[in-house]
């Protein structure tokens, strides 16, 4: 933490960009000005993109100087990385050298891909991340079980899929807490935000246009691979949409066979990763959704030493892993992921070849590599112990 942050103090200025923090900042300003402009604002040249109860809760930048703000975004990030995996440890069931494994894991989480987009942009992922995991690492049935997960999904959708999750897993009341709490979000901001909510639930949170082009690096999902493979032909407009539906009905079933079977912090990632997959966009730093695997591959890797699990995490973190490179639009030398290796901009995402096209979309291809895993072992076992064993240390969270 002490090298990233003097990198920070004295590297290039693009370390602390911002750029998301700032978009959240100005909707909190919008938001008390009551001017109506929620997302029609762009600072940075980026648009408010998250739901009206998010510009609510955004209010409180408002108050405080940008310069504060800026040091509020890296430290709280810095601090919700740890807290993250902490919850992340407890749930998978390692008690005596948890403080020790939480130090270690979140020092080597910092430098991946996901986690350094998280503090360069100033992005909230590992807030909702920690909402969803302080549900999970509830016991069941407790009074307060869901409340993250709609506290989180009324923020930004993607956590919405925890709700049928839960219920799917027999956590029904906690599902249908977080069910309440999400529509209560909703209720409110429409009470306060009237024209802002009949704007974004009218079409806008549908509109992915407004998010970015598909075709970027930047972009993890199947419908950012698709899009690359095809160039600059259109796919067909009903690819994206079976393929979606498919690695959709294929990763919850697995996800909820892995937590039935007993391995809930496995259920989870594998959750987590289907909604990235089946996303339209996945930016690289949407995927800290993806740290509970990699804690359950750590913890397999750790306890067995067993070729398969050391080698599966190798693979994760040559992936994910950041490395020191010089990336277009930005200044100096930067962290950055193996997505970042192939040409972009101006379109040249849309001319790819070969190892291109695969380090292009690389964080799909290792996550449907997962899935595939997890089906041949429901297939020849027909049960979830095969996938449990592949993909969990053993423990019974």
């Amino acid at each position: 933490m002490t090298v990233y942050l003097l990198l920070g103090i004295f590297g290039p200025a693009d370390m602390w960009w911002l750029g998301d923090l700032r978009v959240y900042r100005e909707g909190g300003v919008d938001v008390l000005a009551g001017h109506g402009e929620l997302y029609t604002i762009r600072p940075k040249r980026l648009p408010f993109t998250y739901t009206p109860w998010a510009g609510l809760m955004f209010t409180p930048l408002a108050w405080l100087p940008w310069g504060a703000v800026e040091v509020l975004g890296v430290v709280a990030n810095l601090a919700l990385l740890g807290t993250a995996t902490w919850l992340a440890w407890g749930i998978a069931g390692l008690r005596g050298d948890r403080v020790r494994a939480t130090a270690l894991t979140a020092a080597v989480l910092l430098w991946t891909e996901p986690v350094q987009e998280n503090l360069r942009f100033g992005q909230i992922n590992l807030l909702l991340l920690v909402l969803v995991l302080s549900d999970f690492a509830r016991a069941r049935g407790s009074r307060l079980g869901g409340v993250g997960v709609g506290i989180a999904a009324g923020l930004k959708l993607t956590p919405a899929i925890f709700i049928p999750y839960m219920l799917l897993t027999g956590r029904v009341r906690e599902g249908l807490t977080a069910l309440g709490v999400f529509l209560g979000t909703i209720a409110a901001a429409f009470a306060v935000l009237p024209r802002e909510c009949a704007d974004y639930w009218g079409g806008l949170f549908m509109d992915d246009t407004r998010i970015g082009l598909a075709q970027f690096p930047g972009n993890q999902s199947l419908n950012g691979a698709v899009t690359r493979q095809f160039g600059a032909e259109t796919p067909p407009e009903w690819l994206w949409p079976v393929l979606a539906v498919s690695v959709a009905l294929v990763g919850i079933t697995l996800a909820v066979a892995t937590a039935r079977g007993g391995a809930a912090l496995a259920g989870m990632g594998l959750c987590a990763l289907t909604a990235l997959l089946v996303s339209p966009i996945s930016w690289t730093h949407h995927w800290v959704w993806a740290l509970p695997l990699v804690i359950v591959l750590v913890d397999r890797a750790w306890r067995t030493r067993a070729r398969p699990a050391v080698a599966a995490l190798a693979a994760v973190f040559a992936i994910a892993a950041a490395y020191p490179m010089h990336r277009a639009r930005t200044s100096g030398v930067l962290p950055g992921g193996v997505v970042w290796t192939v040409p972009f901009g101006d379109g040249r995402e849309l001319d790819l070849h070969g190892w291109e096209l695969i380090a292009s979309s690389a964080y799909v291809l290792g996550a449907l590599g997962v899935l595939a895993v997890g089906v041949y072992a429901l297939i020849a076992d027909g049960r979830a112990v095969h996938l449990i064993d592949r993909f969990t240390s053993g423990r019974r969270a």
